[in-house]
């Protein structure tokens, strides 16, 4: 076990203690984006399949599908007590993963501050919520409440919310830029509030799993370029954040 990856736990488990969890803090929710070329046809939209699971102080974002293609990687952020953040990037197949401290993060230009916390785990801003209009119309889904907003965000992009407040998660978001479309619904939640709703199991990543993973250092990759059993599962990472950096 290298040593980031060891502080990481340590510190992940005085947070999961300190915070006294409870099983209302956990959420789980798979959800489908969709890409699309405008005018959208339905046969060239892009689709992937994807979990945010939810805990105190931890947000892993697991990808199941893209374009019908199995995807098996996840982004595991860790909020640390004075507000930075650790990430992991895990590659389930290899049973690998990259580990990111702070410090690296800031060299990637990885602005790892409150909003980007919420963009992990809300997916939604608040600031961005706040920014758009709440429309009078109410809806029901997984047994929450959902309220409705509309208006625009950054580059004039047109945005629709549907936002359930309890759970600080949207139900289903519409963003129409001049080129293209992007939805995100979602599919799967835990906690439901409705109960007859089939219990789909998650695919979080426990501590347990995670300390069997192989662990290296984001700032000892550029020691393995020149290995070429290391250089095969890297260059299936192609998704961990400034890898492109180290290898061409």
């Amino acid at each position: 076990m290298n040593m980031m990856f060891k502080q990481s736990v340590i510190c992940l488990v005085a947070m999961l203690v300190s915070a006294g969890v409870m099983a209302d803090d956990v959420v789980n929710a798979r959800y489908e984006t969709v890409h699309c070329a405008s005018p959208c046809k339905g046969e060239e939209a892009k689709h992937m399949q994807w979990w945010l699971m939810r805990d105190t102080n931890q947000v892993e974002i697991r990808n199941l599908y893209q374009n019908g293609e199995p995807a098996h990687h996840s982004s595991l952020w860790l909020k640390k007590p004075a507000g930075q953040m650790n990430y992991i990037y895990l590659m389930h197949d290899e049973r690998r993963a990259i580990d990111y401290a702070d410090v690296d993060l800031k060299l990637l230009s990885i602005k790892t501050d409150d909003q980007f916390w919420q963009l992990k785990s809300q997916l939604v801003t608040d600031s961005e919520l706040a920014s758009l209009k709440k429309m009078a119309e109410t809806e029901t889904q997984y047994g929450y409440p959902v309220e409705k907003y509309t208006g625009t965000l950054g580059n004039a992009i047109q945005s629709e919310v549907w936002w359930i407040p309890v759970l600080k998660l949207p139900y289903k978001v519409s963003y129409i830029y001049p080129q293209h479309t992007v939805s995100i619904q979602l599919q799967s939640l835990q906690p439901a509030a409705k109960p007859d709703q089939p219990v789909e199991i998650a695919p979080s990543t426990s501590l347990t799993a995670l300390s069997n993973y192989q662990h290296v250092d984001y700032a000892d990759l550029g020691d393995m370029e020149h290995n070429p059993s290391e250089m095969q599962w890297l260059a299936k990472a192609h998704a961990a954040p400034g890898l492109q950096g180290h290898h061409h």
